[in-house]
């Protein structure tokens, strides 16, 4: 017992009796002889994510069609979006004091306006979604899914958390719908920054969403065709009167320095003259370890995913005439759907505010200028296209006839996580909204919905409001936009994706 060290060492007997077992354990040569403190590792790749931009195929201009392909260079798709720098009809650069400046510093720092009538020209707000005609996903020669950038705007509105859904907004070029009209934000808008606009593919829908799994489908091809409106339709002027305005045919443009006396005046870019608008497509993808490349190659893997598709309905006088005789305006329009379909989307904007670049103005001004009625009282909310609104399947009613102020307001307040606010937007949700209780992140699936493959004769019953008649046209003209967002599942298998409901 002399070997035994001094008591002052807490364990020294314990130690002495399992010293046998412990080096059994740790350093016999064994099967079951393990050396836990071993420093030696397997190499394994992290999950990083990353990004790169991709060159459409062909060229890109207004009122053109482009197509870009998805190249996979990494293992998961995680993130999709169209990268858009808008050309100016400012020149490049612009006197200040005794120096030349690039015109958007000038446009940035003083208020540019036109020789003579005194406006300002800029793109309409939110140009980044407007200038997105339509957006095809391709896998192949297969059409997965389609929007128009109206819809993806409308989807962004009311879709995430106020502080993650305005920051895509405002990255699209949308600002609060209070501010849009102000004659200086209109002229900041005549030299935007670089926009982003998301695209929701399958798998990057929602926060909890994991990717599409490029590395899983070696055998096909993605891409994108896109066409995009004109750039006659994406131009707002601060007089609202104007139509079609056009500031590459304004003579002059001026500013004012700092000093207050010395005036600037140059010329714009004449219409030939203006760029195209620069688009590429950026994605971001991330690398997975190898055993977990191994699985999802093997793996039977479905994602469901939401499909929009669009209905585009016109309202003429022929429609308004009730309304002249004192009876109720009562239209019906049928809709084109698939697949279990959890909400409708619906806006209404007029012929002549399209006409003057206001894309974003889904607001009826007619009670401005005509005195109320008893047959024609205001619309709740103030500023709506219709009274009261209802969908009938089969001849009956699926939603009971309810006003303009239940499909924009109550319904959306009741039901969403973010309230979109923009007068004229109408939801008609079949879901039923958040949970109390629900800890997020958690998974996004359908929580109510309507057939709209098996539905007999879907249709939207209106009792339409009276609308201004179009200076232009002498007519009264209503543009109605509806948009089903259904659910469908694309499913990954032995290398290839498809979708397992077919239109």
């Amino acid at each position: 017992m002399s070997s035994i060290p001094s008591s002052q060492a807490q364990g020294a007997l314990f130690e002495l009796v399992a010293r046998g077992v412990k080096d059994k354990y740790f350093m016999a040569d064994q099967k079951e002889s393990a050396f836990i403190y071993d420093a030696s590792y397997d190499a394994s790749v992290p999950h990083l994510g990353e990004r790169r931009t991709f060159v459409p195929v062909n060229g890109t201009g207004f009122g053109t069609t482009f197509d870009v392909e998805i190249e996979p260079y990494g293992d998961v798709l995680t993130e999709c979006a169209l990268e858009i720098q808008l050309p100016t009809w400012l020149p490049q650069s612009v006197a200040m004091g005794t120096e030349t400046v690039p015109a958007s510093v000038v446009n940035g720092l003083y208020p540019i306006t036109s020789v003579g009538s005194g406006l300002s020209y800029g793109y309409v707000n939110g140009m980044g979604y407007f200038l997105l005609e339509k957006v095809q996903f391709y896998q192949d020669q297969i059409l997965l899914q389609e929007w128009s950038g109206d819809g993806l705007l409308a989807k962004q509105l009311t879709e995430g958390s106020y502080h993650h859904g305005g920051l895509r907004l405002l990255r699209g070029g949308w600002m609060d719908t209070a501010e849009r009209t102000a004659e200086r934000n209109i002229q900041l808008r005549a030299t935007p920054p670089l926009l982003r606009v998301h695209l929701p593919l399958p798998g990057l829908q929602s926060p909890t969403d994991v990717g599409l799994p490029l590395l899983a489908m070696t055998w096909q091809t993605l891409r994108l065709r896109v066409t995009l409106r004109r750039l006659e339709d994406l131009v707002v002027c601060s007089d609202g009167s104007v139509f079609k305005p056009a500031p590459w045919d304004v003579p002059f443009f001026q500013y004012t320095e700092e000093d207050g006396v010395t005036v600037q005046t140059f010329a714009p870019l004449r219409r030939e003259e203006i760029g195209a608008p620069t688009i590429l497509l950026s994605t971001v993808q991330r690398y997975v370890p190898i055993e977990a490349q191994k699985a999802l190659r093997g793996a039977r893997m479905e994602i469901p995913f939401r499909k929009m598709m669009e209905n585009r309905f016109t309202f003429n006088d022929s429609n308004f005439i009730a309304l002249d005789k004192g009876g109720v305006s009562a239209v019906t329009r049928k809709l084109e759907g698939r697949h279990p379909t959890e909400r409708l989307l619906w806006l209404f904007r007029l012929q002549e505010a399209v006409d003057k670049g206001r894309l974003d103005d889904w607001y009826n001004p007619y009670f401005e200028n005509h005195p109320v009625t008893e047959t024609q009282p205001l619309t709740q909310p103030y500023g709506g296209f219709y009274y009261r609104l209802k969908l009938l399947i089969a001849g009956r009613d699926r939603e009971k006839l309810e006003s303009g102020e239940v499909w924009s307001v109550v319904g959306p307040w009741a039901k969403q996580e973010r309230v979109s606010g923009v007068r004229g937007l109408g939801v008609m949700d079949w879901g039923v909204g958040d949970q109390m209780g629900v800890r997020y992140p958690t998974e996004r699936l359908p929580t109510g919905s309507v057939n709209m493959t098996t539905a007999d004769r879907p249709t939207l019953y209106l009792e339409l409001a009276n609308v201004p008649v179009h200076p232009l046209r002498a007519e009264r003209v209503v543009e109605m936009r509806v948009w089903t967002e259904a659910w469908n599942v694309y499913e990954i298998y032995e290398g290839r994706g498809r979708a397992l409901f077919a239109s």
